[in-house]
């Protein structure tokens, strides 16, 4: 069974952790360069959650028998539009329905808050199909796609309605 704890119940690093496991089989299209910005971005992000109670209330971590699988966050900054932050799980434990879960805990969580209109976006590579089905099979529509400013990759930005 997953269940959804708060970052505080685990070691500091292990957001950094999952997400750098997470995002593992994308390094070899990546160059040294790229890979060190996006994981210096995990590191921010777990820095970000330690210090900003803010942040930490709307960031979870994916348990499964005890063991942190996942995380899954959304940016609490703007009332008015759930922005989906990190939404990962760990390879190991993929192809078990968990991607759907926190997203669906995520969704919960914001219509909770009073929020009804949520956007998220993802790459557009091969390694992220997974993560499109997942958003569109959730109710999820495509907006646009663009060129991330940092990346410079193709993203799919996705909203719905609550």
């Amino acid at each position: 069974m997953l269940i959804f704890a708060p970052p505080s119940d685990f070691a500091p690093g292990t957001i950094e952790r999952l997400l750098r496991e997470s995002y593992e089989a994308i390094r070899p299209k990546l160059s040294q360069k790229e890979w060190k910005k996006l994981t210096d971005q995990f590191r921010d992000f777990e820095q970000e959650v330690a210090l900003h109670p803010e942040i930490a209330r709307c960031t979870f971590i994916s348990v499964e028998d005890g063991i942190p699988i996942g995380v899954g966050s959304y940016d609490p900054r703007k009332s008015e539009m759930g922005i989906i932050g990190d939404n990962v799980i760990l390879p190991s434990a993929r192809g078990k329905g968990y991607g759907k879960l926190p997203l669906k805990e995520i969704l919960r969580q914001l219509k909770a808050k009073g929020v009804y209109h949520v956007r998220v976006s993802t790459g557009d590579q091969p390694f992220f199909l997974s993560a499109q089905a997942n958003y569109k099979s959730a109710g999820f529509k495509e907006t646009r796609r663009f060129v991330d400013d940092i990346w410079k990759s193709g993203q799919i930005e996705y909203e719905m309605e609550l």
